[in-house]
């Protein structure tokens, strides 16, 4: 009794792991449950993040800001709502500005050797924009300050579009097309025109290392299944980790 009172925590752990191995084998213990809450939780320590977007004038950033999570109990993935922000031009008085919703999917992967959990076969399904407040175009000839230099523009006369109009010349130069989205008043004409860039910069990032999850080892629960778990998959509506 004495002994077992004195037993060192290496050997308490050493028990447990007897003990669990057991229940392993006989069927009594075949997975461990995370849910979208817990998942959500580990996901917002990586927000928000902002990342560089390349403009043919001026400069531009995407800041990906909050995410909600669910797991559809029908099916075997990942469903990711991202609120994220899109703005073109200097920070203090941008030419564009809008709230995006993000709507990605993906599946989640264990690696054996690594003991790793990593996102696989990942989908951009769909970038919204967000009509509230925040949004804002500029047509106006704040433009102009991406094209010409101020003394240059002090002799322009008439409407941006003629003055855009005096660097074409009939061509097609890729700034002006540029800016003609904007002459168009449409902010989800300028929002499809940055969406291949916008959904290659968030597949890179949920798939990035920061997103990696490694089981830690000090964690009992990461350390059994380090040591006997098989997969982990979606299953009825949990991140399942499955033994």
């Amino acid at each position: 009794m004495n002994r077992m009172t004195t037993m060192k925590p290496d050997w308490r752990l050493k028990l447990r792991l007897i003990s669990a191995r057991i229940l392993i084998k006989l069927g009594r213990l075949t997975h461990a449950d995370y849910s979208s809450s817990e998942l959500k939780s580990a996901v917002d320590k990586h927000l928000p993040e902002t990342f560089p977007i390349e403009v043919p004038v001026s400069k531009g950033e995407l800041s990906l800001l909050e995410a909600q999570i669910s797991m559809p109990k029908n099916e075997a993935l990942i469903d990711v709502h991202l609120l994220g922000s899109l703005l073109i031009g200097p920070t203090v008085k941008p030419i564009y500005r809008a709230h995006i919703t993000i709507h990605l999917q993906a599946y989640p992967i264990y690696e054996v050797d690594t003991n790793i959990v990593k996102l696989e076969k990942l989908l951009v399904s769909n970038v919204q924009l967000v009509n509230d407040e925040y949004s804002i175009i500029e047509d106006s000839k704040e433009l102009l300050g991406l094209l010409f230099p101020v003394p240059f523009q002090n002799l322009l006369t008439g409407t941006v579009k003629s003055a855009i109009g005096l660097l074409t010349g009939g061509g097609s130069d890729l700034a002006v097309d540029y800016m003609k989205l904007y002459l168009s008043g449409s902010k989800q004409r300028i929002l499809d025109y940055h969406r291949p860039q916008i959904e290659a910069l968030v597949s890179d990032f949920a798939q990035s290392e920061e997103l990696q999850y490694q089981l830690d080892p000090k964690e009992f629960e990461e350390y059994l299944f380090s040591l006997y778990g098989r997969e982990v998959i979606v299953e009825e509506g949990n991140l399942r980790f499955k033994f």
